[in-house]
C-alpha cells in the first residue's frame, strides 16, 4: 500500500498516467483482496485509497467489476482496457462492456499480448463482438440484452480509446483540428480476402473490412497528417 501511495503522489505530482489491471480473474481477486490487502471494501477501494484512480488512470480488464465499483471509477474518471482475445485465452472471464458503458465509465479496446496472441487492434475489435454475444446467449434476459455490434466496437477501438487516455481533444475521429491519424482502405484490392458487390453501402463494406479485412486492404497510413507507409 505504502507503494501505492508514493505512486499516486509521484503521478500527481508530476500530472503522469497510471496504467495497471484490476480484477482479471477470480483467483486473482481473491489474492489481492484476502491476502495483500485484507480490510478493504474490494478490489477498487484499494486503488481508490492508495490514490491510484484518477482521471488519468486506466486499468485493463476489470471483469469481475461490481457496479458500485463502476460508480468509483465514473467518480474517479478512470478508465477500463477491454482485452477480449486475453481474457478468453486465459480463460479468466468476459467483461460486460455493455454494462460499463452504462454505468458512464470510461472504456476502450487493449490486446494484451502477455496473455492474448494478437497485438492488431482488428483482432480485439472482432473478439469484443464475439465476447459480447457469448455473453448475450448467457444472460438471463437474452432477448433484452444489447450485446454491442460492429459501429459499438468500432467505436471502443477509435475515439473511446482516445477518450480513455484523456486525448480526445486531440486524437479518436477526424473532427477538425485533431490529428489526422488514419488508415486508408481498398476493399477492391487484388487478393482481398473479402468480396464487395454492387449492392454493398458504405456501411456495408466497413462492417466486412472490421470482420474480415486485414493488411492486403492498408493502402496507406497516415500519423497526425503524415503519410509514413504507404503500399
Amino acid at each position: 500500500m505504502d507503494l501505492m501511495k508514493k505512486l499516486a503522489h509521484l503521478a500527481a505530482q508530476q500530472d503522469l498516467p497510471i496504467q495497471s489491471h484490476i480484477s482479471e480473474s477470480k483467483n486473482e481477486i481473491e489474492m489481492v483482496c484476502n491476502e495483500l490487502h485484507p480490510g478493504y471494501e474490494n478490489y477498487t477501494d484499494i486503488y481508490d485509497k492508495a490514490g491510484i484512480l484518477t482521471n488519468k488512470t486506466v486499468m485493463a480488464h476489470g471483469v469481475y467489476l461490481s457496479d458500485k465499483e463502476l460508480e468509483v471509477f465514473k467518480a474517479r474518471g478512470s478508465a477500463l482496457s477491454h482485452c477480449p482475445n486475453s481474457n478468453l485465452s486465459l480463460r479468466s472471464g468476459i467483461l460486460d462492456v455493455r454494462n460499463v458503458l452504462n454505468n458512464g465509465v470510461k472504456v476502450g479496446l487493449g490486446t494484451d499480448v502477455s496473455g492474448g496472441y494478437h497485438p492488431s487492434m482488428l483482432d480485439a475489435i472482432r473478439h469484443a463482438i464475439q465476447a459480447s454475444k457469448v455473453l448475450k446467449i448467457f444472460h438471463t434476459n437474452p432477448d433484452i440484452y444489447k450485446a454491442i455490434d460492429y459501429k459499438d466496437a468500432f467505436k471502443l477501438a477509435t475515439l473511446s480509446g482516445a477518450q480513455a487516455l484523456g486525448l480526445e481533444k486531440e486524437i479518436g475521429n477526424f473532427e477538425v483540428g485533431k490529428c489526422f491519424d488514419a488508415i486508408l482502405i481498398d476493399s477492391d484490392v487484388v487478393n482481398s480476402p473479402y468480396d464487395v458487390f454492387s449492392r454493398d453501402t458504405l456501411a456495408d463494406r466497413i462492417q466486412k473490412f472490421i470482420f474480415l479485412g486485414d493488411d492486403r486492404n492498408i493502402v496507406d497510413i497516415f500519423v497526425n497528417g503524415i503519410l509514413v507507409t504507404s503500399s
